[in-house]
């Protein structure tokens, strides 16, 4: 029995350090994904911005032009404009975010306030490698202990209050 709950233990630990050491390696392409997806947004918004400049007219003036138009294909032009306008916002703020999280916090930063379809898109893509972080290892290491200490700490909770008289106290030897 003592071998089962010694391999059990190590499978937690090491089975954590192993899964907290790949934690660098998603979040870096979610990253790099992030980056990508600004970057197209950006210059799609830049050919609307040369649209503009082509037109004789300032960007905010375009935009208020398409949104007031009669026509309904400019004024769907003129949404989806505004649309542009909104993501590039929201990916720059979670690149900034990202930018200036440092090692420990990046993770967190992608959990609190990520965008979901880049997230997914970097799941799917995403492959576990052999590149292992040692500090992060380390923190899945202590999890997978605090994990097997808790799970092994219930079972022996429950085996107790199933037996109310297992394990049997030894008797103590007598001293003299």
């Amino acid at each position: 029995m003592g071998l089962l709950r010694d391999l059990v233990f190590l499978a937690f630990v090491l089975g954590g350090a192993l899964l907290g050491s790949q934690i660098p390696t998603f979040v870096d392409a979610y990253g790099q994904r992030l980056g990508g997806a600004l970057d197209e947004a950006r210059a799609t918004l830049d050919s609307f911005e040369r649209a503009a400049a082509g037109a004789g007219l300032a960007f905010d003036d375009y935009r208020r032009r398409l949104a007031a138009s009669e026509d309904v294909a400019f004024r769907k032009t003129g949404e989806a404009v505004e649309r542009l306008v909104e993501r590039v916002a929201e990916l720059s703020a979670l690149q900034q975010a990202m930018a200036e999280a440092g090692p420990w916090t990046r993770p967190w930063v992608v959990v609190r306030s990520h965008d979901r379809a880049i997230l997914e898109r970097a799941y799917a893509q995403w492959r576990p490698g052999l590149t292992l972080d040692v500090r992060w290892g380390a923190a899945g290491l202590v999890l997978g202990w605090l994990l097997h200490a808790g799970g092994a700490g219930t079972a022996r909770l429950i085996e107790r209050a199933r037996h109310p008289q297992w394990p049997r106290p030894r008797p103590r030897p007598r001293t003299r």
